[in-house]
């Protein structure tokens, strides 16, 4: 489930890491749209996910800031340390490597969604 940064902060002011996790994906502008967003996800508590700790979420969360950040390769590396049944980390290092592990110079930390 995708939230954003609002939804994600009363989920998390409400819910208990037993109850549900959260982490950050990216800021992303969807097609039509003029305002970008920061988008989350709701996870499910470590006891019905174990093989994805919260150190797996901070160090993804940690990946995210370096890909908002422009420092791909930095990130890649956060990334790759997720759990291979993680396919959230699949859609940065798909960007990521498209890009040849560098961000384009024109990059302000925003994924355009080309369309609907």
């Amino acid at each position: 489930i995708l939230m954003d940064q609002a939804t994600a902060d009363r989920v998390r002011d409400s819910l208990g890491t037993d109850e549900a996790r959260l982490r950050r994906l990216a800021r992303v502008l969807p097609y039509g749209f003029e305002t970008p967003h920061t988008v989350s996800e709701l996870l499910p508590p470590h006891n019905d996910w174990p093989e994805l700790t919260d150190e797996h979420i901070a160090r993804f969360e940690e990946g995210v800031d370096h890909f908002l950040a422009g420092a791909w390769e930095d990130a890649y590396a956060c990334l790759h340390a997720m759990p291979a049944s993680d396919r959230a980390q699949d859609f940065l290092t798909m960007m990521i490597t498209q890009h040849n592990r560098v961000a384009p110079a024109d990059w302000d930390g925003i994924v355009r969604l080309p369309g609907k």
